[in-house]
């Protein structure tokens, strides 16, 4: 489990998670939930559906009480391109990443190193179902579903929010709580005004869970972005968190994603 995480952070925050040792969960939902009788296909989601995306971002990150900020920007070509530079110091360049549907690349300027394989390849190395489209609704705020629609219960909660999940959260919190693996995946989403807030995922079986919430959004050429996005992942190895709030953002302004890997840089392998 300490590789699916440490791939996790590598692809989202550019950080190497340390060895292993046992964490109890610590992400509070502080919800109490009430069922309702509204089906799951009925709550109506905003979408930010645009060709072209371009943000620039100032970003914290903290892995196990290490903190450090950096500066980058994201760019996306709809369901094609993700390119994801990433600034140590305000003029030095760390890290670039491109991904697509089918493979994942990353420069490292730092180490003068890159990383390169199939995307598939890295869905068998973190044993998890990871997908371009989740990667990319990540950073435009968009709803990623794990399950069918169908699958899904909602709940409601005492400031308003509409809830779709995939059980009800006592049979969540006990599965968080037990010592015993579980063979399922937990995930709930809440949607606040027809705004996706959070979606939170729990994997028992693992022990590992990703919470993912929108603290703060603009508006951006008639679409709700998410202005402040909170990335937590906590397993048995490490708790990391990425923070970052988008300082401009630009949409359907076509542009290049420049990717070159120098020559004179080794190539770096996953270990299994």
């Amino acid at each position: 489990m300490k590789h699916s995480l440490r791939l996790i952070i590598f692809l989202f925050t550019l950080i190497t998670i340390p060895g292993c040792k046992t964490r109890k969960i610590t992400i509070d939902v502080r919800d109490q939930v009430q069922n309702s009788t509204k089906p799951p296909d009925q709550i109506i989601i905003l979408d930010n559906d645009c060709e072209w995306f371009d943000g620039k971002f100032s970003a914290d990150i903290n892995v196990d009480g290490k903190a450090n900020s950096v500066k980058g920007r994201a760019r996306i070509r709809k369901d094609s391109l993700i390119w994801i530079s990433v600034k140590a110091i305000d003029i030095i360049e760390a890290f670039r990443i491109l991904i697509s549907p089918d493979s994942v690349q990353m420069i490292n300027y730092l180490d003068k190193k890159f990383f390169m394989d199939k995307f598939s390849a890295i869905k068998d190395f973190i044993k998890y179902d990871l997908s371009f489209q989740m990667v990319q609704n990540i950073f435009v705020g968009n709803p990623t579903f794990i399950f069918n629609l169908n699958d899904y219960k909602v709940f409601n909660n005492k400031t308003g929010d509409e809830i779709i999940s995939s059980s009800d959260f006592k049979t969540y919190v006990d599965a968080r709580n037990s010592s015993q693996p579980a063979n399922f995946l937990f995930q709930a989403l809440w949607v606040k005004d027809k705004v996706h807030t959070r979606n939170l995922i729990y994997d028992p079986a693992n022990k590992v869970e990703l919470d993912l919430q929108y603290t703060e959004h603009e508006m951006v050429d008639s679409l709700l972005f998410p202005k402040t996005t909170q990335l937590t992942v906590i397993g048995d190895s490490a708790k990391s968190q990425f923070k970052f709030t988008y300082n401009k953002i630009v949409l359907n302004e076509p542009f290049d994603f420049p990717f070159t890997i120098p020559d004179s840089y080794e190539r770096i392998f996953l270990n299994k």
